[in-house]
């Protein structure tokens, strides 16, 4: 007899990306810890990256780990690598160590983000046979929410406790809600074991997927897109002073705004490409990406600007809820995990190829010219893939 509740389930799936998600906030550490250690913005975008980076080499290489040790014990191994992560931040800043800082935050924290990212998308959804896109919906759309929540915390905490307390503040807080989601976490009784969670059993080896010219489009479709969204991002609190001379509250409502429409974004076009087919969809992104790009590129008003930089981010996170149904679409059900887990190295390669190329210079219109040409890049590439990806009469 079944003891625990489908939704209950989906809470504790939500609550660890919630938590996780809460580097999507990053761009809101900048300023005080320059203000604290000196260090410049350029050199603190490193850690982002690494993050970033770590995150998708865990989820592509320690997929049959996570489905070995079960998702109790990989949810608190997450919750142990990514809170040690953050208090070790705070002690990297309180010393003034950069090294150390970009080991605790990028490296370690990194990887219990890889972990915590994999692990509640592959049980929740097994509890929801009947509604899979709802339940991966809601899960991926709390790892962007996560930000909102921490954008709010960050700024006011560093103010009256400092920049390293902050962040031991957040680790004992994120840990609490971790371990308690992770201790909830269990497949359903008709799934038959823990090597079914993650991709139906399907163990397909590396070789078969790297030497398929498909797994190459999606890689290149999700990198290229990421690298536009990933790198808005990383410097959404200082472009928003920058560019339109926003105060530091407005900035940091601007970067929770971003984390609602990433959010969002998850959940809309994940939806509206089971209707006009993930093909479709992801066209969709390059124009409408494309478009936003240029028009903030022409520096219009603050409205419109902060509406277009909506739009890009709903793309950016609609692109990571519909990979998976496109995946399943191209290569089949039983192969969408071990498929979408080396996918998701396009998204270490795009951590650091966004920010590197929005740090090159200071002039943000050449920029947006630039992201508005790769994404339009990317709608021809994926017309002459057509072909390929659109088998299925679905896409």
């Amino acid at each position: 007899m079944e003891t625990k509740n489908k939704w209950l389930m989906a809470i504790a799936g939500m609550t660890l990306q919630l938590c996780i998600g809460s580097i999507y906030a990053y761009s809101v550490w900048i300023k005080p810890i320059q203000t604290l250690n000196g260090w410049d913005a350029h050199q603190l975008k490193t850690a982002f990256s690494l993050a970033i980076c770590f995150l998708g080499l865990t989820a592509a290489f320690m997929g049959k780990f996570v489905q070995k040790i079960g998702p109790v014990k990989s949810g608190l191994l997450a919750a142990l690598l990514f809170c040690t992560g953050l208090a070790g931040a705070g002690f990297a800043n309180s010393i003034g160590s950069l090294p150390l800082f970009f080991l605790f935050y990028g490296v370690i924290a990194g990887i219990g983000l890889g972990f915590g990212y994999i692990t509640p998308v592959s049980i929740v959804v097994k509890w929801f046979p009947d509604k899979p896109g709802l339940a991966s919906g809601l899960v991926i759309m709390s790892f962007a929410a996560g930000s909102i929540l921490a954008a709010q915390l960050i700024s006011p905490l560093t103010i009256h406790f400092g920049v390293p307390v902050t962040f031991y503040l957040l680790a004992v807080a994120y840990a609490i809600f971790m371990v308690l989601a992770s201790l909830y976490l269990a497949a359903p009784k008709q799934v038959s074991s823990v090597e079914d969670y993650h991709s139906g059993g399907a163990n397909v080896p590396i070789k078969e997927i790297i030497g398929d010219v498909r797994y190459y489009a999606l890689f290149l479709m999700l990198f290229l897109n990421t690298t536009c969204g990933i790198a808005l991002i990383a410097v959404a609190a200082p472009m928003a002073k920058a560019v339109l001379h926003m105060s530091e509250v407005a900035a940091i409502a601007f970067v929770s705004m971003i984390g609602l429409f990433n959010g969002l974004g998850r959940l809309f076009w994940s939806s509206i490409s089971d209707k006009i087919g993930r093909w479709n969809t992801f066209m969709t992104f390059y124009v409408v990406g494309a478009i936003c790009f240029l028009v903030i590129a022409q520096t219009p008003g603050a409205m419109v600007f902060q509406i277009m930089v909506f739009l890009i981010i709903s793309c950016y996170g609609g692109a990571f809820a519909t990979m998976p149904a496109f995946i399943k679409d191209i290569y089949g059900a039983d192969k969408v995990g071990p498929v979408f887990g080396y996918v998701l190295l396009a998204w270490s390669a795009a951590a650091f190829a966004g920010p590197w190329l929005i740090s090159r210079t200071s002039n943000y219109q050449l920029i947006f010219y630039i992201f508005a040409g790769i994404l339009a890049f990317t709608g021809v590439l994926l017309v002459l893939l057509k072909g390929k990806l659109r088998g299925n009469p679905s896409l």
